[in-house]
């Protein structure tokens, strides 16, 4: 018994390991620098190691079983140390499901992670292996204390399609978040960028 558990400790320290129900799912073909292995029984969908269980939905599936993830919450139980929903946006008009998956996961208790493609799901999969001995500061960044611009930057690049330049050119023109929330529609998309 020794070995076996010895080895399967091994495994998870270098595999994520995928629940069995979870062959075939397009976002695995994906996964490129982490090996997958699979598990019969495995509460969780992802175990990204041996603390973090990872729990999968696309939208897609949310809006026809609206209920499916709520019972894979409390499946979960209190076990895992980190907890995340890993949530594949394949809808064109996504905002009900979102808000349905949104609610579920913070009355769960569960980190939310939102990807647009299966590759962008891997990549987070494959993160959250990688970190999985890290401690949540290490996978913050580290800006200086005071660097309000840096700071301003970062919460701006974390919108979808805002990269570093752009949220440098909105700093320029309107100096402050409180700038930007005030400035008009019209005045933003005079921003170059």
């Amino acid at each position: 018994v020794g070995a076996w558990v010895l080895r399967t400790l091994q495994i998870w320290l270098q595999a994520i390991i995928a629940a069995a129900r979870q062959q075939g799912n397009p976002i695995l073909a994906s996964v490129r620098s982490t090996p997958v292995e699979f598990a019969e029984g495995l509460v969780p969908d992802y175990l990204a190691g041996p603390d973090t269980a990872v729990l999968f939905i696309s939208l897609r599936f949310q809006r026809l079983h609206p209920e499916y993830l709520q019972r894979r919450v409390q499946s979960l139980g209190e076990k895992h140390r980190t907890k995340v929903v890993l949530c594949r946006v394949d809808l064109d008009q996504p905002e009900e499901a979102l808000e349905q998956v949104t609610l579920t996961a913070f009355h769960g208790k569960l980190s939310l992670l939102l990807a647009w493609t299966d590759a962008e799901a891997a990549a987070y999969l494959e993160t959250l292996h990688r970190y999985q001995k890290k401690s949540a500061e290490a996978l913050m960044g580290r800006l200086a204390e005071g660097d309000h611009r840096a700071r301003f930057s970062e919460v701006l690049t974390t919108v979808k399609g805002v990269n570093k330049t752009d949220a440098a050119q909105l700093a320029s023109r309107f100096g402050s978040f409180a700038g930007v929330a005030r400035a008009s529609e019209e005045e933003i998309q005079r921003c170059p960028g």
